[in-house]
């Protein structure tokens, strides 16, 4: 596993303390808070680096080929339904 360290002048998009409308799940609930980033796990930040995600399908060639397989089919089935759709 790579662990990639984060830099620390990175900033989230929303500031310590900010009311974050909208997430509230909960009938009686109220929105969370945002923490300070340090609060906030590592592979939190890497979800949206895309940079870091191809590492990590890199370092895993199983999940690789599944990914591709995958991006295959979907271009097939998209392929069939456009012939399809031209009779």
């Amino acid at each position: 596993m790579i662990i990639i360290a984060r830099d620390e002048t990175e900033l989230s998009s929303a500031p310590a303390g900010t009311r974050l409308r909208g997430c509230n799940i909960l009938k009686s609930g109220q929105d969370p808070e945002a923490l300070p980033d340090n609060e906030y796990p590592d592979w939190l930040w890497e979800l949206l680096d895309d940079e870091a995600q191809k590492r990590k399908l890199d370092a895993d060639p199983e999940k690789k080929a599944r990914k591709e397989w995958r991006k295959k089919n979907r271009e097939k089935i998209k392929q069939g339904n456009f012939l399809k759709s031209m009779r």
